[in-house]
This record gives C-alpha cells, structure tokens and sequence, in this order.
C-alpha cells in the first residue's frame, strides 16, 4: 500500500512534531500550518502521510490522534527528550565517550538536563573549579572518583580533612601506584585518617574524574578519541547529585578498600 515506511515517516522532524503537536488534543488545520511554521501544502502533505498510516484522523476540518497514533507518541516522547538532552550543554554529551556509565545509568543520563559546560581560559587551564571546591566545603560527605589528579590535589584534601569532611576517594590502579611513588607520606596519611577512605578500582576508567558534593556534581570526562580538552560539566540540581552517588556505588562495589600500603 505505502511505499514509505512507517519508521521513514516518524523519522521526519515534521511529523514528529505533528503527532505530538496533535498529542496535547484535537486541532484544527489552521493551528497545524502556525505550529510547524510550513506552508499549506506541506503540512497538508503530511497530514496525509499520518492519515495513509491511521496516525491521524480528521473530522471536518480539525484533527485528532487516533488510538495508534497516541501509542506512536506516546513511545516517542523519551526518545525525544534523550535527543533534545544529547543537544543540551551546548552538545557536549554529543562528543563524549559514554563508556564509564552503567546501562542502568546511562538510561537515568537525561536527570543531568540541567549541567553547565565550564571552559577555562588558556590562563586558568590547570585552575581548579574555585566554585565547586567552596561546595565541597561545606558539604559533609566528599565523593570522587579519579584516573587523574589536579596537580594541587594535596591542599585540596588537606582543607576538606581539615572542614570535618567525610571523604570518599576511589582511584584507579594506575593513579594509585603513581600516587604511591610520588606522594607516599601524603597517601599514608589520608589512609590513617578516620574520615577518608580510599579504594583502588582495578578496572580502567574512561573518565579523568568525578566529584560529588552535597549539592554538586562535576565531571571530566573524556571526548570520544580519548582526548581531554580541559572542559569541565558541573551540575548543582538534586537528580544530578543522587546519580553522582549511584555511579560513585557502582564503582566503589568494583574497588578494593586500602588499609595500608
């Protein structure tokens, strides 16, 4: 009957739009034209491709969903909020290596809706993020996980111990026996300290680092060929935190607590 295929027809931005412009009830054709900002005859030609499909039924001149168009939408509707998420931050999450996050997580991704990309100048490249180390702060838990460290982690830790915090650390194994050559007193010290534990991953991570403070998450990920370019993501909502927690659980059930070294 139909040469174009019902997966071609959805894949339009048009008719996508139209069904779920059509979702929020019946409209009449005018409303249609204003909507999708087209002619009279495109969006004519595609109403007639949802009607071909028994997507949409008209009824003078105003139009509904029918019972399997409001099943299309319906099944639509995540897919296209994961797309205008992977469009959000300015695209970052686009050219990123997704591989350090669950399955269970990658489907919780979109709560993130709400990071900022924070792009130091060529001046302030090995900066720390001032604002979220005040978050860290005054926070009473302090979660990382790390495959690499700013170079002033050493005064970093040392002002959180100093806060009371409670701290978390999850390094990877290479990070560790670099840490362990390079950094042995400090290393021994925080291991000794009641309020820090450290656990060593044994998995290679595809991430530099994360961080998760009360009420932060900050994240340096790595793009997709593996680079690094200094760009740091920093939510403050409260679904970004709780994931941060989940992914820092899902790790730290992979490590192995250090006692002594």
């Amino acid at each position: 009957m139909e040469r174009i295929s019902l997966q071609t027809i959805i894949a339009s931005e048009e008719n996508r739009s139209l069904l779920l412009f059509l979702d929020g009830g019946p409209k009449r054709f005018e409303e249609l034209i204003e909507s999708l900002g087209k002619t009279e005859k495109q969006v004519f030609t595609n109403i007639e491709l949802l009607r071909r499909w028994y997507l949409v039924t008209p009824e003078n001149d105003v139009y509904r969903l029918t019972t399997l168009g409001e099943l299309i939408s319906e099944k639509l509707k995540p897919l296209l909020r994961i797309e205008e998420f992977m469009r959000a931050a300015e695209g970052y999450w686009l050219k990123i290596n997704l591989d350090f996050i669950p399955p269970p997580l990658l489907k919780k991704l979109p709560h993130l809706n709400l990071c900022t990309v924070v792009r130091p100048n060529f001046h302030s490249i090995f900066d720390y993020n001032k604002d979220v180390h005040k978050k860290s702060l005054s926070s009473q838990s302090f979660f990382m996980v790390a495959a690499a460290l700013h170079p002033n982690f050493a005064d970093m830790y040392s002002d959180l111990i100093e806060n009371g915090i409670n701290i978390l650390l999850i390094f990877d194994s290479s990070l560790f026996e670099k840490a362990k050559r390079d950094n042995h007193e400090w290393l021994q010290k925080i291991i000794k300290n009641e309020r820090v534990s450290l656990y060593v991953c044994p998995e290679e991570m595809q991430l530099l680092s994360f961080k998760v403070t009360d009420s932060c998450l900050a994240m340096r990920l790595l793009s997709k060929d593996g680079t690094y370019d200094h760009k740091q993501l920093v939510c403050y909502t409260a679904d970004a935190v709780d994931w941060g927690k989940e992914l820092f659980e899902y790790y730290r059930q992979q490590s192995v607590l250090i006692t002594d070294i």
